[in-house]
């Protein structure tokens, strides 16, 4: 047997480490033998014999088995690139030594957690049956599951309940059990939250949903379950109203597309003789030369004096010895209300009309004013109370086409809850509609200034802030952009806008004279995909994606000689990405101390209660951006702090000239900015980079040990601090 580390078979040692395996296992990954009763099933060719060891450092390694087919008795492991630290953080390490400090856990804790030279309980637990598949369960500082997709085996996190934050002991889960519940449940034991040291057991009756023919794992500890519903979903977004929606039947709004054939043999015949036929063309053909007579002696263009009134003719004559008019493909938009736990099934729905496209929808808060009777809406007192509504923007364009502007409409839905014959039924009530002239509506927000909630339009190159009250929707405020409004993103009272030909807006809500009023913009025409909002601590930087596939950071920055006065956003950094995507969502990026739990908010304050500090550095108040692209990828961004980010730098530049790139293509032109060829972009040819390649940092925690000390010591750095920044970036990139 031949264990491969890397394609050399010489190994060679670590200088610095001395590192040992202290426990190993092989096992079996893929579909479970025990649950598959079709014989007809290749099953074996989706199951891989693997080993997993784990060192005395903390670090996991997953091998592969491969038969060499030029000798039946040698067996080769190859290892497996995971791209993730498993060891424990020097953040947990600070926070146990502040326990122990403050006297919450004893002094020789360590040695009471079973870390003993002499006493090692197992970690490394295999299972069969769960959910139907085979793997391995890994009990170390961050608790891991082994298992496969479509025959290669991968990882999954493993989170818990309620569980204490990390460093309270060496383990989060400190034991399993599987084969319960038939063979396919397990059951683990886990540090909870409150006084330190007691613990939770928690039966499963499974791993997760993601293993039926819907089921994938695309990698990176992420698991994904589709869900077929038949149609295209545009939007999808919670109701969060405890009134209509709660844990055990959560409603989802889903703003969906279908497409259906339509009959067109109507126009096979139009019930007409050959000679009315040739009728009507006589008379439209008199009227054209009475019009253009008409245009000759006014001294007007003809085409342009008559297109309001131009009537659409039949351009085509139907052959029925062809097979007559083909069907159509017509495309139709609605508003469904589903219920999850339901298997997704629709509650209830709203068509929209003929010829119209949705393009927006939003769950959102309304302030409801109310002026009383007798008071102007000035100076009078008015009562006011908050509902939920369901706003859908659309796009209505008639069957003329392009040839007639667009226009649009802003639908408010409401969902209530009745009951009937002993069990409750959820409507969808149109409340109220608005027809808006100036373009189609592409963008729905709710914007809250001094305790109200108002609805913030965007269609065509206007933005419009509007006020419910009476049973309708009032302007009171507006701002015009420059072309075509894509989205808008709201943050306290500030406003992102994009606009699809000119780039990134900055404006500011002021609540006294209700105006909106423009800080600053990006002046370069770029179009502009999807944006987002990154901050760390005070700091706020917003990102945006381009045609060129490129991300642009920027920053409103009014003493930086580069804002022109303050008018201009800054750009601080640029990558090319090589993927589009058209929307981007902010998240809070978790610290190493919360990455075990499947509920933080409970987990975060008990770490609060514990260490009053915490959340008190900009480390621990970041918020990032996560966004999947339209190849089916997912991707992350975060902001570093400047002593990471120069670390990170240095050890990116080592490494693209250490690593063996693919087809000998530099990585580092890859991943530069491209130009947009547009006429009138007069950026400087000077790039600004600044970004860290995730891609190319996380390959560090695969290299040999020997490998990793040397790219360590090229940057004046040491390989524990460089797994520790990676560990970092693992947790701060997690969304679920």
């Amino acid at each position: 047997t031949v264990l491969a580390n890397t394609k050399d078979t010489k190994t060679r040692v670590p200088i610095s480490h001395k590192v040992y395996v202290t426990e190993f296992r092989f096992f079996y990954t893929g579909p479970s033998k025990m649950q598959l009763k079709s014989k007809s099933f290749p099953h074996e060719q989706f199951r891989s014999f693997c080993l997993l060891v784990e060192t005395n450092l903390g670090d996991v390694y997953l091998y592969k088995m491969k038969k060499d087919n030029s000798s039946r008795s040698l067996v080769t492991f190859s290892r497996v690139s995971l791209g993730v630290v498993a060891r424990s953080s020097i953040e947990q390490s600070r926070h146990r030594a502040k326990l122990r400090r403050k006297g919450i856990i004893s002094a020789n804790a360590e040695e009471e957690a079973g870390a003993l030279k002499s006493l090692r309980h197992n970690r490394l637990h295999t299972f069969k049956g769960i959910s139907g598949q085979d793997g391995l369960f890994a009990a170390t500082a961050r608790p891991m599951w082994f298992v496969s997709e479509r025959g290669n085996p991968t990882y999954l996190c493993h989170r818990s309940r309620h569980v204490a934050p990390a460093g309270g002991k060496p383990r989060p889960v400190t034991g399993f059990s599987s084969g319960l519940l038939g063979g396919g449940g397990f059951l683990t034991l886990h540090e909870r939250i409150g006084r330190v040291g007691t613990q939770r057991l928690t039966v499963f009756n499974g791993i997760s949903n993601v293993y039926p023919p819907q089921g994938l794992l695309p990698g990176s500890g992420l698991c994904v379950e589709k869900i077929p519903l038949g149609v295209t979903v545009r939007k999808i977004q919670l109701i969060d109203d405890t009134a209509v929606s709660s844990r055990e039947h959560p409603l989802y709004a889903l703003l969906i597309s279908s497409e259906s054939e339509v009959d067109q043999s109507a126009l096979n015949d139009d019930g007409l003789s050959s000679e009315e036929r040739q009728k009507l063309i006589d008379e439209r053909e008199a009227e054209k030369v009475k019009r253009q007579v008409e245009a000759d002696l006014g001294g007007f263009d003809v085409e342009q004096e008559w297109v309001e009134e131009i009537e659409r003719e039949n351009c085509f004559e139907v052959d029925k010895n062809i097979g007559g008019a083909p069907p159509i493909k017509k495309t139709t938009y609605a508003l469904w209300i589903v219920d999850a736990s339901d298997n997704w099934g629709v509650v209830d729905s709203h068509e929209l009309g003929e010829f119209e496209h949705g393009l927006a929808m939003n769950v959102m808060p309304l302030t409801e004013v109310e002026d009383e009777i007798g008071s102007s809406s000035a100076i009078g007192e008015s009562t006011e109370t908050d509902s939920l509504f369901i706003a859908v923007g659309t796009a209505v364009v008639d069957q003329d086409g392009e040839d007639v502007a667009s226009k649009g409409r802003v639908l408010l839905f409401q969902v209530k809850k009745t009951e009937l014959a002993g069990s409750h039924v959820v409507e969808l009530e149109l409340v109220h509609e608005k027809d808006v002239l100036h373009g189609p509506v592409t963008s729905l927000s709710c914007l809250k200034s001094e305790s109200r909630h108002r609805l913030v339009v965007g269609a065509g190159s206007d933005i419009n802030v509007e006020q419910w009250g009476n049973g309708k929707l009032t302007q009171v405020g507006f701002f015009r952009a420059t072309m075509q409004i894509l989205d808008i993103i709201l943050f306290k009272s500030f406003f992102l806008l994009m606009d699809a030909y000119d780039s990134l807006h900055f404006l500011v809500w002021r609540e006294s004279d209700k105006s909106l009023t423009l800080l600053a913009k990006d002046y370069e025409p770029t179009p502009v995909y999807s944006a987002g909002i990154l901050s760390r601590g005070g700091s706020v930087s917003f990102v945006c994606q381009d045609d060129r596939q490129n991300l642009q950071f920027f920053q409103y920055a009014p003493g930086d000689a580069a804002a022109r006065g303050g008018n201009k956003l800054v750009c601080r950094a640029d990558i090319h990405l090589g993927a589009q995507t058209v929307s981007m969502q902010s998240h809070f990026c978790r610290s190493s101390l919360l990455i075990n739990s499947a509920t933080p908010e409970s987990t975060l304050a008990a770490l609060k209660q514990q260490d009053s500090f915490f959340g008190r550095t900009d480390d621990d108040q970041r918020l990032g951006v996560y966004f999947g692209t339209s190849d089916g990828g997912y991707v992350a961004t975060i902001p570093l702090s400047e002593q990471v980010y120069w670390r990170l730098t240095a050890l990116q530049s080592v490494m693209n000239n250490a690593l063996e790139s693919n087809c000998a293509l530099s990585h580092k032109a890859w991943r530069l900015y491209r130009r947009t060829p547009r006429r009138g972009g007069c950026r400087s040819n000077d790039r600004k980079k600044g970004v860290i390649d995730g891609d190319l940092i996380t390959k560090y925690a695969d290299l040999p040990m020997a490998d990793q000390e040397d790219l360590a010591s090229a940057i004046g750095s040491t390989v524990e601090q460089i797994l520790d920044n990676i560990l970092e970036l693992n947790c701060s990139s997690t969304v679920v």
